[in-house]
């Protein structure tokens, strides 16, 4: 190598620092052969916490079935994380603000991600989506007898992103965890519709069944504390499958005794069902959005037929809290929460 560098015209050689003690061999070669002395810049290798990058490791989890493979949305390979959401943009302005540097460190993953928040945000449209499992009827007195619809921006700074459609009927899905928090005679707002109010909360054992209230469109938002994602009830809803993913280990870092089936992570992926609003039929695979008050995804299966769900990938928004809950305190969310070795089919 030495050789060829000083032959083929190698002014300066870029090492990772694990080969700097290998740099009196090569200035001997190049010394001992009378060929010209290229100059060697080390420079540390970029580590993550809870990140293998090690393709030995890394095909250790192909091979035993923890993932689907080398394009895994958990895999710190370019194809996985390009898959997962992350954009071209924010890994090459992440790597450029870096520099070569020869401390070694292991970073936070969450840099990364907040820095393809901040790219994502301006020009993803926002779509809606309701977990299915617990979902609450909200059903109006005063609401349209027959379903109406209106043209919304798909991104309320961003005009260049057009429009959706968004349906108002007389009864709306409502999260279950929304259900929930709400009291009798409470004033909400419904995004993208106005406000409404909540008469009667009905019950069966510990579980919500059903709201009625009417609306007020006419209320401020800015008179109420809670601002409510909402789906018509209409039978062309887009079944949806969200996926979420967890590391893959669960230590920051490995050390050299420790076993890759000692540290591994088994529930790394999570599962939930959802509806969505019709305006989902229309993704293209890669496509990136945001969800109002879930968070940002890519689309891995668009909409095909009524029997198979589109798969959604929940992309990471750089929240560290949130990140190192995922090992610990992280809730499945409704749904299956299992590691499954089975792969979206594309």
């Amino acid at each position: 190598m030495p050789i060829l560098d000083s032959l083929e015209g190698v002014t300066h050689a870029l090492r990772s620092s694990e080969y700097h003690d290998r740099n009196p061999l090569y200035y001997w070669v190049v010394e001992a052969a009378g060929l010209r002395k290229p100059y060697i810049q080390d420079f540390s290798r970029l580590n993550f916490t809870y990140t293998l990058l090690s393709k030995r490791k890394l095909q250790w989890f192909v091979d035993k079935g923890f993932v689907w493979g080398w394009d895994d949305p958990r895999f710190p390979t370019i194809r996985g994380m390009l898959r997962r959401g992350l954009t071209v943009e924010a890994l090459r302005e992440f790597i450029v603000a870096q520099g070569a540097s020869k401390t070694l460190n292991l970073m936070e993953p969450d840099k990364l991600w907040a820095l393809n928040k901040q790219i994502m945000d301006p020009v993803v449209p926002r779509y809606t989506a309701i977990a299915t499992e617990g979902k609450v009827l909200f059903t109006f007195s005063d609401g349209p007898k027959e379903p109406q619809t209106k043209s919304v921006p798909r991104h309320k700074k961003n005009a260049s992103l057009g429009n959706k459609v968004v349906t108002y009927t007389a009864s709306i899905w409502l999260e279950k965890e929304d259900a929930v928090s709400l009291a009798q005679s409470e004033e909400v707002t419904l995004m993208d519709w106005g406000n409404a109010v909540v008469d009667s909360i009905e019950r069966s054992a510990d579980k919500i069944t059903g709201i009625k209230g009417h609306l007020h469109l006419e209320g401020s938002v800015k008179d109420t504390s809670k601002k409510l994602t909402w789906l018509p009830n209409i039978p062309d809803l887009v079944n949806v499958k969200l996926l979420d993913f967890g590391y893959l280990i669960n230590k920051p870092a490995l050390e050299e005794n420790d076993k890759l089936e000692e540290v591994v992570n088994k529930t790394s992926l999570f599962e939930s069902p959802a509806v969505g609003d019709p305006n989902l039929r229309l993704l293209k695979k890669g496509e990136r959005i945001q969800l109002e008050r879930r968070g940002y995804f890519i689309c891995d299966e668009p909409y095909l037929v009524v029997s198979k769900p589109m798969v959604l990938f929940e992309i990471p928004d750089g929240h560290t809290s949130k990140a190192a809950s995922v090992l610990t305190t992280k809730r499945a969310k409704p749904g299956t929460n299992t590691q499954s070795k089975d792969q979206p089919k594309q």
